[in-house]
């Protein structure tokens, strides 16, 4: 009887403490491309490039498959991904150094740190001053971002090949005097050197030595497909240039190229693209780049299986912006089309969490949503309470079928703004004299050849959607605020700071990675001002 009691009281102990404990969080996965084209993977229909991984994360996930970036270039896009905010909010509207945030502008990273979180990098941030640690715990860097107290990718192949690591092969470089086609060639070394490959080592040692007593938040950030167009074996050669369809080249855009080259038009003519051949030898190694991506997914995907991480690890694959690829004689991104401005977006639950009934049914959701949107969705599947501040709405009501009123619209920014509403697209030049203003019918038009913005039939449409532009750019809320959170350092600059930035540079980077002239001031008290 005695026994009995004791095992009673010993049941009723074990229960209240369940009760009592919060369930853990779940894990985050995050992994980034750099200038990924919404429609190389075999889930969005590409006919030729091998994403075998991709594909399998979408019919395991959710595949939204007509999302954009809210700024179609690295450092704005990836600012509003972590912030849920558009880049005139946030203050970050350029690649330049010179690009700083508003002061207080909270982050993801910040917010699952102070959540409980043991938080890693491993590949691009793109944030600047370069030398924080932006609330990661570990931080492993292609080359100079970071506080550097783990080796990065660059130093790791200087101390393994010396100067030359990143020589060509010889003979590789086929175009060296182009201004786009001379990074077009084949690296030398193993692909388990490429950086994917280490960048991917460097992450599953994260996983296999983490905190056991903490959930975690991975960010997995990859160059690739971006320049340089320079691949190892077997993906330099996995794709025949001479058997892929490339997009047929607009009429003037030769004469519009020469020109900008003899000129010295650097970024005008490594932007436009004049030559049949080179970009078919181009887009080759640019899928060679995406096979090797999806490859080193397929490692931390197996890894996540394997360890029983998948249970409660949610996993996003994202990119910053995408790669125009040739449409419209254009390369690269920073352009409103949809080559440039949408991106491939996967979210998968972790497989034993109360999101899997919603997030892994293999859907593909057709509406339009916007990288800001990301951030509240991956908040509330992680049960932490969505804070004010954020412009993005959780994609979770519109996935399960349980709203009626999604915004199905989607803003973004550069020198230009474009607004897309349901099947239409407005493009707004940024200032006078820089372009027309442009309007498409998507579901007509997908490729954005037809302009219907000075046909009389839709002048209506116009006017409607150029208000929304307007209205958005107006709307302007205060950053977001985390109750209990005091805001670290890294997201204040004092004044001499970003006046240093704004002037030289160079003698920023002189003292990197260690703050210059003592500039690197505490963030401010509770109604002090800077």
């Amino acid at each position: 009887m005695k026994s009995l009691l004791l095992t009673s009281i010993f049941g009723l102990l074990t229960i209240s403490q369940a009760v009592a404990e919060p369930a853990r969080k779940d894990n985050l996965l995050f992994v980034m491309t750099d200038e990924m084209k919404w429609d190389v993977m075999g889930v969005a229909g590409h006919p030729v490039v091998k994403t075998p991984n991709l594909d399998r994360l979408a019919a395991e996930g959710t595949y939204y498959q007509t999302a954009y970036t809210v700024a179609p270039i690295c450092s704005p896009s990836r600012r509003s991904f972590f912030t849920s905010r558009y880049p005139h909010v946030h203050g970050v509207t350029d690649n330049s150094k010179r690009a700083l945030a508003n002061d207080g502008e909270v982050d993801l990273p910040t917010l699952l740190k102070y959540q409980g979180y043991e938080t890693a990098i491993s590949g691009k941030l793109h944030f600047y001053p370069e030398w924080h640690d932006w609330s990661f715990d570990h931080f492993w860097s292609r080359s100079s971002e970071g506080p550097n107290k783990l080796q990065n990718y660059r130093q790791y192949m200087q101390a393994k090949y010396g100067a030359d690591a990143f020589a060509p092969k010889p003979g590789s470089v086929l175009f060296p005097d182009d201004p786009l086609g001379h990074d077009l060639g084949e690296y030398q070394f193993a692909k388990e050197d490429f950086e994917t490959f280490w960048l991917t080592d460097r992450a599953l040692e994260f996983l296999d030595g983490r905190s056991e007593e903490k959930p975690f938040f991975l960010f997995l950030s990859f160059n690739e497909p971006h320049s340089p167009y320079r691949a190892t074996q077997p993906y330099a050669s996995m794709y025949d240039p001479d058997k892929l369809d490339v997009p047929e080249l607009p009429e003037g855009v030769r004469a519009e190229r020469q020109q900008a080259i003899a000129k010295g038009v650097k970024g005008k003519s490594r932007h436009l693209i004049d030559d049949e051949q080179m970009m078919r030898e181009l887009t080759a190694q640019y899928f060679g780049h995406i096979t090797n991506v999806d490859d080193n997914l397929g490692r931390v995907l197996s890894y996540l299986d394997s360890s029983g991480l998948a249970d409660n690890t949610i996993v996003v694959f994202s990119a910053d912006h995408g790669n125009m690829l040739g449409d419209h004689g254009k390369w690269f991104k920073g352009v409103m089309y949809e080559g440039s401005s949408r991106v491939p977006l996967i979210i998968r639950a972790g497989k034993s969490t109360r999101y899997a009934r919603v997030m892994n049914q293999g859907k593909v959701v057709e509406q339009v949503v916007e990288s800001i949107d990301v951030m509240p969705t991956l908040l509330e599947m992680m049960a932490i309470e969505l804070p004010s501040g954020m412009q993005g709405q959780s994609l979770l009501p519109l996935t399960s079928g349980k709203t009626d009123s999604w915004k199905n619209h989607a803003f973004s920014q550069r020198t230009d703004y474009m607004f897309r509403q349901d099947h239409f697209k407005l493009i707004v030049p940024g200032k006078p004299g820089r372009g027309e203003l442009e309007l498409y019918d998507l579901s007509a038009d997908p490729g954005e050849h037809n302009n219907l913005a000075n046909k009389p039939e839709y002048q209506q449409k116009v006017a409607q959607m150029r208000a929304a532009v307007v209205a958005w750019q107006e709307d302007k809320p205060a950053p977001i605020q985390v109750s209990g959170l005091a805001a670290p350092d890294h997201l204040f600059n004092s004044e001499a700071l970003r006046q240093a930035h704004s002037k030289s540079i160079k003698a920023m980077m002189a003292k990197h990675p260690k703050c210059f002239n003592n500039l690197c001031e505490k963030a401010p008290e509770a109604g002090e001002k800077q």
